[in-house]
Order: structure tokens, then C-alpha cells, then sequence
């Protein structure tokens, strides 16, 4: 084969892969899951669900995504990653991509923090996100998880808990977002209309793309930018579901 064929084979091979590290910010996206559930009642992810779940009362890992600034899509993504891997993450056949290398602890801990697991959610995200990231599935994942139960621990997350079952207005919070976190701007609310009564299913939480060192204080994984803006979808009130609501 002529060297002009090798170039056009690599190219078929790797054309939709990104390159890895090249984002400027993190988002960690939080699912309250029995709203999710409630959107897709046919899951199997939702079928064992239970009152006693960490999920039942705090919000559960998505994803952690690396982004650009211009592009708030978060298209970014594939890293590395040869042709065939990403035409089996388009089609959504996750469970066939390839199994990732993690240690046991991070594997329990996926079943606590992140039930989608059960749908082989982290390996979709792990292909489409953390290739991006320039850490390892474990450390990805290690990290993602200390972001999980960091949030856990804030009044913005208790809040959401104690609203579990009632009605809150987009406005109350941003502004309890913005005491504890100093900038609402970072902060996005997802929702989604079941039965004609928006839920709020997820929430996006701009973070600066140097995380290695996290130990307790969320406030300061905080972007210095303030050029960005979390964009969300929920209207002036929404409800916060909780586990068991029809």
C-alpha cells in the first residue's frame, strides 16, 4: 500500500476521535434519579429502586465532562479512539464496548454513585468523556466519585433533599447556589415534563479543569472564568420528585 493509502486508512480509522486534555473546564453532571426514573418507567435501571438507595436523596453520577468554552454542546469528545469503538457508542450498544479496567473499589463504588451502571452507563461515558480527560477509567472514575460525595455533603444538595415530593422556584435555587457557591452562573437546571409537570432531572455544575487535587472544599474546583454561563431548561418552578411519586 502506498503511503498516501496508510494516511487515508488512519484517518477512516480515528476521523471523529478528539484529542485528549485539549478541553478548558470540566462539567459534573448530577442526576436526581427518581425524576430520571420517572421519565423512563421502563428502565431497568429504576426497576430495583428503593427508598434506601444513596440516589433516593442525593444526586447520582452522569457523567464528568471535559469541555471547550466554545463549545457548549459538549460535543467534544472520542478521544483517541479508533472508528469502530465510536460507531458502537453512536449506536448505543454500550454493553458491547469494550470492558473497563477498574479496581474493585471504584467498581462497588459505581453501583452506589452511579446506577446507571447497570446499563453500562460508565462505559458510554467513559468512551464519549473520560478518553478526553488524560486520566486512566480508574482515576477518572476514582475522581468522579470523590465529586459525587463532595456535593453530597453541601446545603445546596440537603436542600434539594428536604424539597423531595414539593414544588420550588428556579429562582430559590440560584439564589441558594449563589450563598454557598458565590456565582450562579456556574450552575445549570435541567428539566424534563412528565405528564405535563416539568421535573428537575439533573443538574450541571461548571468546574475548572485542574481537579487533581480534591479533598473538601467544592467551591474552590470553581471556574476563575466568568465568561461562562450554565445554560438549563427548567421553567420559573419545577418539582422535586421523589422515590415512589406517581
Amino acid at each position: 500500500m502506498s503511503k498516501y493509502g496508510w494516511v487515508l486508512l488512519l484517518f477512516t480509522q480515528f476521523s471523529y476521535a478528539d484529542k485528549a486534555e485539549d478541553f478548558d473546564y470540566y462539567v459534573l453532571a448530577l442526576s436526581w434519579q427518581s425524576a430520571w426514573c420517572e421519565s423512563r418507567p421502563n428502565s431497568r435501571v429504576c426497576a430495583t429502586q428503593t427508598a434506601k438507595d444513596f440516589g433516593a436523596t442525593n444526586f447520582t453520577l452522569h457523567g464528568l465532562w471535559p469541555s471547550n468554552k466554545d463549545n457548549r454542546s459538549n460535543s467534544y469528545g472520542y478521544c483517541n479512539l479508533p472508528k469502530a469503538t465510536i460507531e458502537a457508542y453512536e449506536s448505543k450498544r454500550w454493553c458491547e464496548l469494550p470492558k473497563l479496567e477498574l479496581s474493585s473499589t471504584v467498581r462497588g463504588d459505581l453501583k452506589t454513585y452511579m446506577p446507571g451502571q447497570a446499563s453500562c452507563l460508565q462505559r458510554h461515558e467513559w468512551y464519549k468523556h473520560g478518553t478526553c480527560s488524560g486520566l486512566s477509567a480508574d482515576q477518572y472514575y476514582t475522581l468522579s466519585h470523590q465529586l459525587v460525595k463532595l456535593f453530597a455533603q453541601t446545603k445546596f444538595s440537603q436542600l434539594i433533599a428536604d424539597n423531595a415530593g414539593k414544588i420550588v422556584k428556579r429562582v430559590t435555587l440560584l439564589r441558594a447556589f449563589q450563598k454557598e457557591f458565590g456565582d450562579s452562573r456556574y450552575l445549570s437546571l435541567q428539566c424534563r415534563k412528565v405528564e405535563g409537570e416539568s421535573l428537575l432531572t439533573e443538574i450541571r455544575i461548571y468546574l475548572k479543569k485542574d481537579l487533581q487535587n480534591v479533598v473538601s472544599d467544592l467551591k474552590s474546583l470553581l471556574p476563575e472564568t466568568k465568561k461562562l454561563r450554565g445554560r438549563g431548561t427548567c421553567p420559573q418552578t419545577m418539582k422535586i420528585d421523589e422515590v415512589g411519586m406517581e
